[in-house]
């Protein structure tokens, strides 16, 4: 364990055991290393600022940190729209918003507060929105105004809340100006966020229905498609970020000469169907999740460079699309993540429905309604 990781585990400590006190030897015992050691940790963190207190005879404690301080409505109008917001999501209320859209159209709504996200194009407020009866979220920098209100929010239920979130991909500001992500690191971080949830989503896909449970049948079918679906789309995207030429990763079964001619997406999938056919669930589940794995070793290393500017979208068919960033290629409408999700979701027993498609004032998310790949 290094020194950070030491540090943030000794305040973990003292504060779950908060209000009670820990002696060195406990501290030492817990974190496995010397008690002087933990000496040195505590007089480090003290001289930061930590308000670690001694009692004598018993050791160290945290003190608990006072609630924060309740915003009144009328504060609630004063101070920034961010702290507004903020506290709506802790105290679970709900909030009334001057909300700015796209067009520039205003509109003032009462929004049930559930989160704050960061997005690669900003902050976002999750919330049911009462004027349109369904999850939203809202960007932040289009907020004029934030009203907190006395109302307590409901319960959701969490999947219909992140269904705002999931698929769809903040839409980039419009005018004239950089349509980039907000920083590279961001940006990175996010689709390597995204990537990583995919991958879970295909591991216990293919869990659930080992040993030829039900839906193994459909579940190989959906993985031989995507597996050499996503192993072009990433390849392309690569290729159109470096100049190279395309390569592409995992597992490619043999194909006949005629695949790589220019074929309708109906005779191109069933030469995939027939391939990969051949192949066990297992061995198809290996094959995507390695195109994955090597899309987020690429991700992770390329240059920051390719994360802030726009690139070409590939598309299976026809021309180039319009430019996007690096991360709405990879992780957002239409890209490679989504088309796994959009298949892995009609593969439930109760598919989700498909959200309301956004109204003209309400025009941050694109809907993915239909299989992204041919949409």
């Amino acid at each position: 364990m290094d020194r950070v990781d030491r540090l943030l585990a000794l305040v973990a400590e003292l504060r779950a055991a908060s209000p009670e006190p820990l002696e060195h030897a406990a501290l030492a015992e817990r974190l496995g290393v010397s008690e002087r050691t933990v000496r040195r940790d505590l007089e480090l963190l003290t001289h930061g600022g930590l308000p670690v207190e001694t009692v004598k005879g018993r050791g160290y404690v945290l003190p608990a940190e006072p609630p924060p301080a309740e915003l009144s409505e009328v504060g609630s109008l004063m101070g920034p729209v961010h702290d507004t917001l903020a506290e709506a999501v802790r105290t679970r209320r709900i909030v009334r918003l001057a909300y700015t859209d796209q067009s520039g159209s205003r509109s003032f709504r009462d929004v049930e507060a559930h989160g704050l996200v960061i997005a690669p194009y900003g902050e976002y407020l999750v919330g049911w929105c009462r004027m349109r009866d369904g999850p939203r979220m809202f960007r932040l920098d289009r907020v004029g105004a934030a009203f907190l209100s006395g109302k307590a929010s409901e319960v959701r239920d969490l999947d219909t809340l992140l269904a705002a979130l999931r698929v769809p991909m903040p839409r980039p500001p419009a005018g004239p100006g950089p349509r980039g992500p907000a920083g590279a690191a961001r940006a990175r971080a996010w689709t390597l966020d995204r990537l990583e949830l995919v991958r879970s989503r295909v591991r216990d896909a293919t869990a659930e229905v080992r040993g030829g449970g039900e839906g193994a049948a459909a579940l190989r079918g959906v993985l031989g498609h995507l597996a050499e679906w996503t192993r072009w789309q990433l390849a392309a995207i690569r290729a159109a970020a470096t100049g190279d030429e395309p390569v592409l990763d995992g597992r490619r079964p043999p194909f006949p000469p005629e695949f790589d001619r220019d074929l309708p997406y109906d005779a191109r999938e069933r030469m995939i169907q027939d391939a990969m056919a051949l192949r066990s669930l297992g061995d198809l589940a290996r094959d995507l999740q390695e195109v994955l794995q090597a899309a987020g070793h690429w991700a992770a290393d390329c240059d920051d460079a390719l994360w802030e500017g726009e690139l070409p979208d590939p598309r299976p068919f026809g021309p180039p699309g319009p430019p996007r960033p690096l991360a709405d290629l990879l992780a957002g409408w239409r890209g490679p993540l989504a088309h796994i999700e959009w298949h892995l979701d009609r593969l439930t027993d109760e598919p989700p429905e498909p959200p309301e498609p956004p109204s003209e004032d309400d025009e941050d998310v694109w809907v993915v309604d239909r299989c992204p790949l041919q949409a």
